[in-house]
């Protein structure tokens, strides 16, 4: 065994271990305070809660929630389901020491592996839906417990069987893949494992990397734990999103204040989470060989650092339109300076202020209808057929998502709140969930699971359609105004926005790969820095501000966030052909799901993300919404 590896792991446990106990005695000092400020805050409270229970009482449950019955019925079935997945491994165990005999014997374990991989999918879930329902809720942290712990055990037996795939030679290997049918079914498999057979280390301490997986992941789910259950605020996610847009900027003040100082009276412990994230990425990656953190991350997708290192290059080189979008801001709302609570309440006034999610899918069927009559179809499914979780409540996690399960369909969890917002917020996730559904319809489950950099096309795409329609169909000049802000909002948060927080990640794992001492006021320090370079001469950079970085949980999955950027610089690309050209090209890209590497797969659809053109164009397309919108206002 590696003793260096051993004991890098043994204080890399230590360190994280110290987290988790450092947050919990936080927690507790907050929670001496909370009870005299909940008693201070309850009668002002009472008149809200009145109000929201009005609200709810109107929404029909039973059409905006999800059915999770056509996964398992009960939970006692689940737990069924569990164990005999766990019986069910050892029939792939059988095969190791031996999967690479024949291509026979390789054949029969993929499959075995393909059937089991499903169902491990479907368990995993069953049990997120729940846990992100059901917030509160220590059951579901247990079952994912449950089902982690059978997963480090199914894990160790297929990284025994990819071993030894890795260790045939190119010949052999070669000789494989003759097999059409092999290759054609389990092919991008195979040609991924092959592909890190570089960065494998020795069978004892891939073993050790393997069963080290639960304490690695913590960094991330204690800061789920806190961000969830025991960050304490006056307002759920969708009621904080509103009062950010509110036009009394007295308001938007006061609940970006009572956010953000819930993250920085715990921002030691927020910037020991994340650091412990970054330094986790580097121990790997340097024991695995990669030259840095950022190299092992793209390597998955098949991405050369140049495509992420352009994006902040072009970004960079044409920062004039942003601050031209900050400084009209100031203008329009006239404001002495523009502060990060002033960056969300709408330049104009709402046209659309109440836009009940009825009214939200009338909105999404005409703005998609461009898309054809097949992607229409699934949409009718996914309304029509409980696929959405709509509504916020105080036991659901906040934000958006969609997560797919092979062999069902998609599931999206929204957190609607009547604005056009939310309904960009549908169109973006429902992007993400007809891509899944036409992927596994047309491809096998190893070549239907999409990569996360094409997932953000497929939904910057939707979104970008939204507000071409709208500002089209705009009945006057304040409708213009209004959508052209939205649209411009789309993509200042997509691609602007995600590529600082892509500097940022780059820039913070540089410090510590370079053994430069990172903390939580370096990390302020580099936030603000950021800021103020992205935003201009017209933004005013107060302190809270700089602990933005501990409310981005993108940066617990790691080098994440740049795909937003790049999907929406292909999205608005595609948006502009579908509307020319028609939406045969786009259907068949999103037909091909994962079975050729993101880049290759694009390319073929027309959109070359190895230049910097779609980037380019996209900051083009914004610079004349904002010339557009100049006008406007000024009439």
């Amino acid at each position: 065994m590696n003793k260096k590896l051993v004991k890098s792991i043994i204080s890399l446990c230590i360190f994280i271990l110290f987290i988790a106990t450092s947050l919990q005695k936080a927690n507790d000092r907050y929670n001496d305070t909370a009870v005299v400020e909940a008693m201070v805050n309850d009668e002002e409270k009472n008149n809200e809660e009145n109000d929201k229970a009005e609200n709810k009482s109107k929404i029909d449950y039973s059409k905006t929630s999800w059915s999770l019955q056509n996964l398992y019925k009960s939970e006692d079935e689940w737990n069924n389901e569990l164990k005999k997945f766990t019986s069910d491994t050892k029939e792939l165990k059988n095969y190791v020491g031996k999967v690479t005999k024949s291509k026979t014997h390789l054949s029969f374990a993929l499959d075995i592996k393909e059937k089991l991989d499903i169902r491990l999918n479907k368990l995993y879930g069953y049990v997120k839906l729940n846990q992100d329902t059901n917030k509160n809720s220590y059951k579901y942290i247990d079952m994912k417990e449950n089902i982690n712990r059978v997963n480090r055990e199914y894990s160790n037996i297929c990284s025994d069987l990819e071993l030894e795939i890795l260790k045939l030679s190119d010949k052999e290997y070669n000789k494989f893949m003759e097999d059409k049918k092999l290759n054609k079914k389990y092919g991008m498999y195979l040609k991924e494992i092959r592909r890190s057979k570089d960065y494998y280390l020795d069978e004892k301490s891939e073993r050790l990397l393997a069963n080290t997986s639960s304490i690695s992941s913590l960094p991330g789910q204690v800061y789920e734990l806190f961000k969830n259950m025991d960050k304490k605020t006056n307002f759920n996610s969708a009621e904080y999103k509103t009062a950010l847009e509110s036009s009394d900027r007295n308001e938007r003040k006061s609940a970006y204040q009572n956010e953000f100082i819930a993250y920085n009276d715990n921002i030691n412990t927020l910037s020991g989470l994340l650091i412990g994230q970054v330094k986790k990425n580097v121990f790997y990656s340097s024991e695995r060989g990669y030259k840095s953190s950022l190299d092992m991350y793209l390597k998955g997708d098949d991405i050369d650092e140049k495509v992420y290192n352009k994006l902040i290059e072009t970004v960079n080189d044409n920062m004039e339109s942003l601050h031209k979008y900050v400084s009209l801001r100031k203008k329009v709302l006239n404001l002495d300076k523009v502060h990060y609570y002033d960056m969300f309440t709408p330049m104009v006034e709402a046209v659309d202020d109440n836009l009940t999610y009825d009214k939200a899918q009338g909105i999404i069927y005409s703005a998609l209808s461009p898309l054809g009559k097949e992607y229409g179809d699934v949409i009718y499914k996914a309304f029509n057929e409980k696929w959405i979780d709509a509504f916020a409540n105080d036991n659901k996690v906040s934000g958006a998502y969609c997560l797919s399960i092979y062999g069902n369909h998609p599931y999206v969890l929204l957190n609607y709140n009547n604005s056009l917002g939310s309904v960009s917020t549908l169109a973006h996730e429902l992007g993400h969930a007809v891509y899944e559904y036409m992927s596994s319809k047309n491809q096998s489950y190893f070549n239907s699971n999409p990569s996360i950099f094409t997932h953000e096309v497929a939904s910057t795409t939707n979104e970008a359609l939204l507000y071409e329609m709208l500002i089209k169909n705009s009945e006057n000049d304040q409708q213009k105004a209004y959508y052209i802000t939205q649209y411009l909002d789309l993509i200042k948060d997509t691609l602007y926005i995600q590529t600082m927080y892509a500097e940022f990640e780059k820039t913070i794992h540089e410090l510590v790969e370079n053994n430069k001492s990172i903390n939580a006021l370096v990390l302020d320090d580099i936030w603000g820095q950021l800021l103020t370079k992205y935003y201009g001469k017209d933004y005013e950079l107060d302190q809270l501000a700089k602990v933005g970085w501990s409310r981005i949980p993108h940066f617990y999955n790691s080098f994440y966030v740049y795909k937003y950027a790049t999907g929406c610089s292909a999205g608005v690309s595609f948006a502009q052909d579908i509307l020319k050209n028609g939406s045969d090209n786009y259907i068949n890209f999103l037909k091909k799901g994962g079975s050729d590497y993101p880049i290759n797969v694009l390319k073929d659809a027309g959109v070359n993300l190895t230049s910097t053109k779609p980037i380019e164009n996209t900051i083009n397309k914004f610079d004349s919404l904002v010339k557009e919108l100049e006008k406007l206002v000024s009439k």
